[in-house]
């Protein structure tokens, strides 16, 4: 007779015990519900009043929902110098665009003889560390199910929305645990690929701060994207920068053409993935790829990775940064300070450390969410999203972020 499978009887027991508990909870639930029925609907018809007064506020804090059609953005409040004056504006944005950044006031003719084109100083921010993990109360069994729970909820979310490409990849930090939907198939990073780029240049300079103090001279050669470049929006040519500041550009604020200074200064895009693929090359961003989008129409290009290489550099650079700090402090500095709103703050509490790139190609609809959150424990998610609207694509990215954070959320209740 065959015998029954040992680890299958564990997590059968841990389920029942589960359930158990859960029935418990469910009858005080009921009662407390009973008593709360009545404060509920004395409320319930001033809610409009409510809205109406503070539309910021209202179901910001008590949705549950567990797909986001809209996430909500807050309003920032944005300076914007010239040469002539200054002003500050207040811009209220309803959704969060994943778009390119808005076109940003034209630089004036007078700029090239005014500016200054020696490189400006770069100050440091305060270091970014990891706060305390919190205590696990559930069995490593049961986390297993949980974990298998959240693989099945993307791929339910992925098979509803057909109209879209969906990949994911999950990778608990501290220890190794990881899962994914598709998270081999070819996506394109676009801006993301900075992270891997700013890696190995950190482990280049080992540490070393010297080499930062190099600098590169802005000669309008636009091998970038000039619409989303800091760079470009705001210098005329001769202006230098120290390569710290195009560190930080490239990651902070999406800077395509900064990034392709850090790609020169390193010898070119060429030698600069042979480094990145021995992190992780699953695939090259050199190599023309064959793929079709979420229209099924067929793409032959270079210029793509996967969201499972993306989730190894992730592990790669927490693995340094806990082993020596000095590194890439740098770099998580710079993730922790982008300046490009990131969906994932729709699904998690405000207090989450989030670091992030956001890569965007609107030509190709294509949207690459790359996050270390610092949350009950530290994580990272890799989320791809090809889409035709950009508040959808959106809307995909902070829905899965609410299930990623449902399943950390159950492992510490």
């Amino acid at each position: 007779m065959k015998r029954p499978n040992p680890t299958f009887l564990k997590k059968a027991e841990g389920i029942r015990t589960f359930r158990k508990r859960r029935t418990l909870i469910i009858i005080l639930v009921l009662v407390v519900i009973t008593f709360a029925i009545v404060f509920v609907s004395s409320i319930a018809s001033a809610q409009d009043q409510y809205r109406l007064m503070y539309p910021n506020l209202v179901g910001a804090a008590t949705s549950t929902t567990t797909e986001y059609s809209a996430y909500q953005r807050p309003v920032h409040t944005t300076t914007e110098s010239t040469t002539v004056e200054t002003t500050t504006e207040a811009t209220t944005i309803p959704h969060a665009v994943l778009a390119a950044t808005p076109t940003p006031t034209p630089v004036p003719e007078t700029a090239a003889a005014s500016q200054n084109n020696y490189p400006d100083l770069f100050e440091e921010g305060p270091n970014f560390n990891f706060k305390a993990q919190g205590i696990q109360t559930a069995t490593y069994q049961e986390r297993a199910v949980y974990l298998d729970e959240l693989k099945d909820k993307v791929e339910k979310y992925q098979k509803k929305h057909t109209d879209m490409r969906i990949c994911f990849d999950f990778i608990a930090l501290s220890s190794g645990e990881r899962v994914g939907v598709d998270e081999l198939d070819p996506v394109v990073p676009s801006g993301a690929i900075s992270i891997p780029i700013a890696i190995v240049y950190y482990d280049s300079i080992a540490g070393v701060t010297g080499p930062l103090s190099e600098t590169e001279t802005y000669d309008g050669n636009y091998k970038g994207s000039k619409s989303s470049s800091y760079i470009a929006d705001n210098y005329s040519y001769g202006k230098s920068f120290y390569m710290r500041t195009l560190l930080n550009y490239a990651i902070a604020k999406n800077d395509s053409i900064a990034l392709n200074y850090v790609v020169t200064h390193m010898g070119g895009m060429e030698s600069t993935i042979e480094e990145v693929n021995k992190i992780s090359g699953y695939i090259s961003y050199n190599d023309s790829v064959i793929y079709k989008d979420y229209r099924d129409k067929e793409y032959r290009a270079k210029g793509s990775i996967s969201c499972y290489d993306m989730g190894n550099y992730f592990s790669y650079m927490y693995r340094t940064f806990i082993n020596n700090p000095q590194i890439n402090q740098r770099l998580l500095n710079d993730m922790a300070a982008n300046e490009i709103e990131s969906p994932l703050t729709a699904a998690f509490p405000q207090d989450t450390g989030i670091l992030h790139v956001l890569g965007r190609n609107t030509d190709r609809g294509a949207y690459m969410e790359c996050a270390i959150l610092d949350y009950q424990e530290p994580i990272a998610v890799v989320i791809y999203v090809e889409a035709a609207d950009s508040n959808a694509a959106g809307s995909a990215i902070a829905t899965i972020g609410g299930y990623t954070k449902a399943f950390i959320d159950s492992c510490y209740e």
